[in-house]
C-alpha cells in the first residue's frame, strides 16, 4: 500500500489542496462524476479507495478514476498504474501498471515518467533497459521533481545506462538538495568527501550533512555524527555533537522499524563518537557490539563481512589505546571542478574551504553512507 498512499497523497497536493483541507459533500461530486467530470471522477475515486470522507468501496473507486483516466486525465492515468503496480482495487500487473504510467508519461507527467523509469531499471512489467530507465529518469528531472533528479545523478554517477560523468551528476545533485531532499544532500556531501565530480571540500561536506540531519532521516543523524567524529580535517571535529547526533539515529531508527534495532554501522558510529569525545571505555564498548551484531547478519556478502571486521577491529585497537579513529585524506579525482551553483556556505554563514592538496591514497572505512 506504500506506493499507492504516496501517489494518492501526491495526487491531491499537484490537485493545489492538501487532503486535510478537501470539503466533500459526497452527492454533489458523485452527480458530477456521473455526469462525466473528469475531476470528479478522479476525487470520488480516490476517496472510496481510501474511505476518506465516504464509504470505502475500493473497486467502485478504481471505476471512476479509471473513468477519468480514459479523458486523459494525467494524474488519474498516473494512480491506475500505482493501483495495478501495488494491486489496490484490481489484481497485481506490473504490465498493466507500466502500460497506465507510459499514458501519462508520454503526455509529460513527471510521476509517471519516475515510475516508468523505475519500472525499467528493475524489469518489472517491462524488459529491464537501463538505457530508457535513465531516459525517463532525465525527462522527470528536466521539470524538476527531485527524486528523479538524485536517480539521474545516480546514474551519471555509475555511468549506468549512460555516459559516466561524476561532475554532471554532482550538478543534478545540488539541483535536488537545494530542494531540500535529503539523499541528494547526502550524496553532495558524499561527492565532497571524497571529491568525486567536485573538488575535496570538508567544509561544504559538512554543511550539506548537516542541513539534512535536520530532517529525520537517521541516516542523514549517523552521516553527520561520523563526519563530526572522523573527519580528515581535525579543527571540524567535535566529539560532543557527535554524540548526541549518534544517539539520535539510533532512537530515530528505532522509531522506524518499530523496535529496539541497532544497525552494525550505527553502533560503529557512536563508538567512534565516544571515542572523539574521549570517552575511550565506552567507545571499546560500543566497538565489540558493532562486532558481534556484524556478526550476526547472515545475508553480508563474505568480502564485505571481512573487510568491515577488519575495520571495526581496526578502531577497536586504537580505542583500546586511548586513540580517536579519524579517516585519512581522500585523493579526491583529477580535473575535478567546483560547483558555482553551490551556496551551502553562504547560506549557512560559514567561510569557504579551501581546495584540499593532492594526497597519497590510503586505506578507509569508505565514503560515508
Amino acid at each position: 500500500m506504500f506506493l499507492i498512499a504516496c501517489a494518492i497523497s501526491a495526487a491531491f497536493m499537484l490537485g493545489g489542496v492538501s487532503q486535510a483541507q478537501q470539503q466533500v459533500n459526497e452527492k454533489e461530486l458523485r452527480d458530477w462524476a456521473d455526469r462525466g467530470d473528469s475531476e470528479a471522477q478522479f476525487e470520488l475515486g480516490l476517496r472510496m479507495i481510501t474511505g476518506e470522507g465516504v464509504k470505502k468501496s475500493p473497486a467502485e473507486g478504481v471505476a471512476f478514476i479509471e473513468k477519468a483516466a480514459k479523458q486523459k486525465h494525467l494524474r488519474a492515468q498516473h494512480i491506475m498504474g500505482t493501483l495495478y503496480e501495488d494491486g489496490v482495487g484490481v489484481k497485481k500487473d506490473l504490465a498493466k501498471a507500466a502500460e497506465w504510467y507510459r499514458t501519462s508519461a508520454d503526455l509529460g507527467f513527471a510521476l509517471s515518467q519516475h515510475s516508468l523509469a523505475i519500472l525499467y531499471e528493475d524489469g518489472k512489467g517491462v524488459k529491464k533497459d537501463l538505457e530508457k530507465a535513465a531516459e525517463w529518469f532525465k525527462k522527470a528531472a528536466d521539470q524538476g521533481n527531485p527524486p528523479s533528479q538524485t536517480a539521474y545523478a545516480s546514474k551519471l554517477e555509475m555511468g549506468s545506462g549512460l555516459a559516466k560523468s561524476t561532475a554532471k551528476a554532482a550538478l543534478w545533485y545540488l539541483k535536488a538538495a537545494q530542494q531540500d531532499f535529503v539523499p541528494a544532500m547526502t550524496r553532495l556531501a558524499n561527492m565532497y568527501y571524497t571529491g568525486q565530480g567536485v573538488p575535496v571540500d570538508y567544509r561544504r561536506a559538512g554543511a550539506w550533512y548537516r542541513r539534512a540531519a535536520r530532517s529525520e532521516d537517521p541516516w542523514a543523524s549517523n552521516n553527520l555524527a561520523w563526519f563530526l567524529a572522523t573527519c580528515p580535517e581535525e579543527n571540524l571535529h567535535n566529539g560532543e555533537t557527535a554524540v548526541l547526533l549518534a544517539r539520535r539515529a539510533l532512537k530515530l531508527v528505532a522509531e522506524v522499524a518499530q523496535s529496539d534495532v541497532q544497525p552494525y554501522e550505527m553502533i560503529d558510529t557512536m563508538a567512534a563518537a565516544l571515542a572523539r569525545n574521549g570517552e575511550f571505555k565506552e567507545a571499546e564498548l560500543w566497538q565489540k557490539r558493532s562486532l558481534a551484531v556484524l556478526d550476526e547478519d547472515k545475508d553480508l556478502a563474505k568480502d564485505e563481512r571481512k573487510k568491515l571486521e577488519d575495520e571495526f577491529s581496526d578502531r577497536l585497537k586504537l580505542y583500546q589505546k586511548a586513540s580517536p579513529f579519524a579517516e585519512p585524506e581522500r585523493p579526491g579525482e583529477d580535473g575535478a571542478e567546483p560547483l558555482p551553483q553551490d551556496t551551502i556556505l553562504q547560506d549557512e554563514g560559514l567561510p569557504e574551504g579551501k581546495p584540499r592538496k593532492k594526497t597519497t591514497p590510503k586505506s578507509s572505512r569508505g565514503t560515508v553512507v
